[in-house]
């Protein structure tokens, strides 16, 4: 066991301990299997520990101790340029804040926060939107080469334009083994943890926290894993909650790693605009997810499953059951119409209420079950299903579900689609769907 503070870092808040992180990781030997007493640990007292990006190493634990911060620096230049998946598209990137690749046996634990210090990186993020959509910085002129021959027309609309490539806060890139265990993760720049490529990952007692003037601020991102574990965990995010994600379009057919085999239960999800969410980068497929038992509280929306033409995927053999929203906008959307990050010239094609010709990046949701659902005071509609009539959703099972309209609901869109109108207490909303079976569901007027 190592301590950062006899490598020189002190938790001051203002001190740079970039170096005494770096020392200590170094100073880590090879350790053991997860859970094996031989594993090195890199342990962060209690203080405020400034620092510039984290890197991690095979066969280590960083222990957070209890009253300890970890304030990533807000200096855009002190992120170094990695490769990695950035809104479903792999390409070169700020380095994400603490970062882990090509890792096995690697663990994140304790009590205390990482704070990524996000609101100097929201700010340029809505100026740029606002202003100039063209490369600006150094960095941004580094990432235009360093990217040069990537087709990017696909990612979403996190800054591509500008080049302006925000970093998440976490993220492990095809590690092996991983343990997240009990620390608060916060205000984080992009996504706040993303765990992309990864096998056998284990994601447990976290709390994950993004303020309401964020950006794209989803909490946890599962992209392109096998054998994922989540479960007892908080969120209340400004965007997406917890979602399953693997790759866009033509890229991520190339990559071809779905996001399967996952098991989350025991959540709680406060605010964000999803709180089980699917997509809506689809392209290597998502299969064999079993949410369950699992709170969502004030969500826009509660079960959301997302995609487009173009976007490319299968999302089959999803199970959500034994599911609790309170004050939700719709409880259950299904869309294959999404409509975020759409050019101006694909929104004819991708909007066309007729059928098309289905292509390998004709996206497919199928076998889906929801049971033993109770949602109260939903606001927009039950629940809106938005199949294409080229490929229609097929074979859904509501059983047990019982959701509850307010009397005089907010009026909003009950989800993001082309087309879509605002709607206040509306019931089921459905479209280009085969073999949907509804038992024991009651959708009434509170």
């Amino acid at each position: 066991m190592v301590n950062i503070s006899d490598f020189g870092a002190k938790g001051d808040g203002k001190t740079n301990n970039t170096a005494a992180f770096s020392k200590a990781i170094e100073k880590c030997g090879k350790g053991g299997p997860l859970g094996d007493a031989s594993r090195q640990k890199v342990v962060v007292p209690a203080g405020q520990f400034l620092t510039g990006p984290i890197h991690l190493k095979s066969n280590m634990e960083l222990h957070i101790e209890k009253g300890s911060i970890i304030l990533f620096s807000d200096n855009f230049n002190d992120y170094p340029p990695v490769k990695s998946r950035w809104e479903g598209v792999e390409c070169y990137g700020y380095s994400p804040c603490l970062y882990g690749e090509n890792l096995e046996n690697v663990s994140l634990t304790g009590k205390g926060i990482i704070d990524g210090q996000g609101r100097k990186w929201w700010t340029e993020f809505k100026r740029r939107k606002q202003g100039t959509k063209e490369p600006v910085t150094d960095r941004d002129k580094e990432f235009v080469k360093l990217n040069e021959g990537i087709d990017l027309s696909n990612c979403g609309g996190g800054g591509i334009g500008s080049f302006f490539f925000r970093p998440p806060l976490l993220q492990f890139n095809n590690c092996t083994n991983v343990l997240l265990d009990g620390i608060t993760v916060r205000n984080s720049p992009f996504w706040n943890t993303h765990l992309l490529y990864c096998k056998n990952a284990v994601v447990k007692n976290m709390t994950f926290q993004n303020p309401e003037d964020g950006c794209n601020g989803d909490g946890l991102d599962v992209d392109s894993c096998n054998g994922v574990e989540i479960s007892d965990c908080n969120f209340d995010v400004n965007d997406d909650c917890l979602v399953i994600k693997s790759g866009i379009g033509e890229d991520g057919l190339r990559v071809n790693k779905p996001c399967e085999n996952l098991v989350i239960k025991n959540c709680n999800m406060l605010h964000g605009h999803g709180g089980a969410v699917f997509g809506s980068e689809t392209a290597g497929g998502i299969r064999n997810v079993a949410f369950s038992n699992c709170i969502f509280n004030g969500t826009d929306r509660g079960i959301r499953i997302k995609s487009r033409r173009g976007r490319a995927g299968t999302l089959e053999n999803l199970s959500l059951d034994n599911i609790t929203m309170n004050n939700p906008g719709c409880p259950i959307v299904m869309n294959l119409y999404y409509e975020c990050g759409a050019k101006a010239e694909e929104i004819e094609a991708f909007s066309d209420r007729n059928a098309r010709p289905v292509t390998e990046t004709t996206p497919c949701i199928r076998n889906i079950k929801i049971t033993n659902v109770t949602a109260n005071n939903a606001q927009t509609a039950a629940a809106v299903f938005l199949g294409l009539p080229e490929r229609p959703i097929e074979n859904v099972l509501f059983d047990n579900v019982k959701i509850t309209m307010a009397k005089n609901g907010k009026a909003g869109r009950p989800a993001m689609a082309f087309g879509m109108k605002e709607m206040q207490g509306e019931g089921l909303v459905v479209d280009n769907v085969r073999n949907f079976v509804q038992r024991n569901t009651e959708i009434k007027q509170s």
